[in-house]
């Protein structure tokens, strides 16, 4: 916790009619006021505003007691209420270097005054509590960064109620330069705080091993990548197991979040089979990988071209990638179905010749092809 001390006593040189006038308030027993005033240099070219500022006090009506003549008590009351003070306190002290900056919402969770009679007469001590959350806004719920917490320590003579105002101001100011000097420190870092995003896509082939058969244009399928037994129920002569998957982490570089994502193109031995071993059957199933490889190399291409939000970028690349699945599974059945699995030569020579131009980034004649719309 963040303590500042102010101990002082302070002779009694004020105005006649200051004197006056505060002894005829404090024994008619009103309460004191205060207010939030943008004092000293604000904080310039900030990377962020403050926007909304909630009051979460239980007792909202006050924030606490000081001594008046007599000894008696008085409330401590803001001019306005606490939220709408502070916020423009935040407003008139903050000054972004642009429009479109970080928004923060600040919620205080304890802001308390109290006073006790010290020993000397009509010298009393004082103690100033103040928490504070800062939260960012964003599309989502706010996201919590950083609490201050801070207190103040005073001692006052009867005549010097005027000094809670300045030290209210002070303990709210000492708040703003905690959070400032905390969010330049963590704006390149801290991915709560970052304004952009890039992709780092990784699609290089792999070494392919016996569990595993990576897509590559160097090492097309043999028939010893078939391992599985033939299925006796079923009616056709091979069976390949394809897919392809994308995994990733993402790390923070000056301010900005870098999401590496790997691509997988691949085929598994231990589930795909055949009976009757032939080229032109090895072709048929060679082609149902290549699909999986022309929808992994279309999702690079969406992905690169995907506008990113920090909040949720997440979200929109598992989309991407989800779309891209029922793309691959959609593609492979129209290609079964209109080959009749590989039956009909002429439907196999022009899905050859198809998915050859697709490979090399044509996609005219497979875009055609997933807007058919074929019978289930």
């Amino acid at each position: 916790m963040e303590r500042f001390a102010v101990y002082e006593i302070v002779k009694p040189i004020i105005s006649i009619f200051f004197i006056f006038s505060m002894i005829h308030q404090m024994a008619c027993g009103q309460h004191l006021t205060v207010d939030l005033i943008a004092t000293g240099k604000p904080f310039e070219q900030t990377a962020y505003k403050i926007t909304e500022v909630i009051d979460m006090r239980v007792n909202k009506n006050q924030i606490g007691e000081v001594f008046q003549i007599n000894d008696k008590k008085g409330n401590v009351l803001f001019k306005n209420s606490l939220d709408q003070s502070a916020l423009d306190f935040y407003t008139k002290n903050v000054k972004p270097y642009q429009q479109e900056v970080q928004k923060i919402q600040a919620r205080i969770f304890e802001f308390t005054l109290t006073e006790s009679k010290a020993s000397g007469n009509n010298v009393y001590n004082g103690d100033i509590q103040l928490i504070i959350g800062f939260f960012k806004l964003g599309n989502f719920e706010p996201v919590h960064l950083v609490d201050y917490s801070g207190s103040v320590q005073y001692r006052r003579s009867a005549n010097r109620l005027e000094m809670i105002e300045s030290l209210v101001n002070r303990i709210f100011r000492n708040g703003l330069e905690y959070f400032d000097t905390w969010i330049k420190m963590q704006v390149m870092d801290n991915k709560h705080l970052v304004q952009g995003v890039r992709l780092k896509i990784i699609d290089k082939p792999k070494w392919s091993d016996k569990d595993t058969v990576y897509y590559s244009t160097e090492r097309p399928l043999i028939w010893d990548d078939f391992r599985d037994r033939p299925n006796s129920r079923s009616r056709f002569n091979a069976s390949i197991f394809t897919s392809f998957s994308i995994q990733g982490k993402s790390l923070v570089e000056s301010g900005t979040i870098v999401q590496t994502i790997e691509i997988d193109v691949y085929m598994l031995p231990d589930q795909s089979w055949v009976r009757n071993p032939s080229d032109y059957a090895l072709n048929h199933e060679q082609r149902h990988f290549d699909v999986v490889r022309i929808v992994a190399d279309r999702l690079v291409y969406q992905l690169r071209n995907l506008t990113l939000d920090p909040d949720w970028y997440e979200a929109t690349i598992n989309d991407a990638y989800l779309n891209a699945y029922r793309e691959m599974n959609r593609l492979q059945e129209i290609y079964d179905k209109q080959t009749r699995h590989g039956m009909d030569t002429v439907e196999q020579e022009r899905w050859n010749h198809m998915l050859d131009q697709a490979l090399k980034g044509n996609w005219e004649e497979i875009d055609r092809e997933l807007n058919i719309k074929y019978p289930a």
